[in-house]
């Protein structure tokens, strides 16, 4: 019996190490993509600069969705920045 606790204890430990090394490699290959895609988009956005443009809008009306300011309010942000400073 004690020889099957032993066995098991092994094959535990092999289990072990083969999953610390499959997320050491996970995380690797994530820090790869993020990089990959990072660069992805610099290309995309040199290349296609309108894009940069609708994504910005699309941030911008997504935020004032969110927030509880009205139209007014926003434009008077945007003309008076100033007003920033006490946000």
């Amino acid at each position: 019996m004690e020889n099957i606790n032993e066995v098991e204890r092994k094959r535990i430990a092999a289990l072990d190490k083969k999953i610390e090394r499959l997320q050491e490699k996970i995380v690797q290959k994530h820090k790869e993509y993020n990089a990959l895609t990072e660069e992805l988009q610099k290309l995309l956005d040199e290349r296609y600069p309108e894009r940069n443009a609708e994504r910005v809008k699309d941030v911008l009306y997504d935020a004032y969705q969110k927030s509880d300011k009205s139209l007014e309010d926003v434009i008077e942000l945007i003309r008076n920045t100033e007003i920033l400073d006490y946000i």
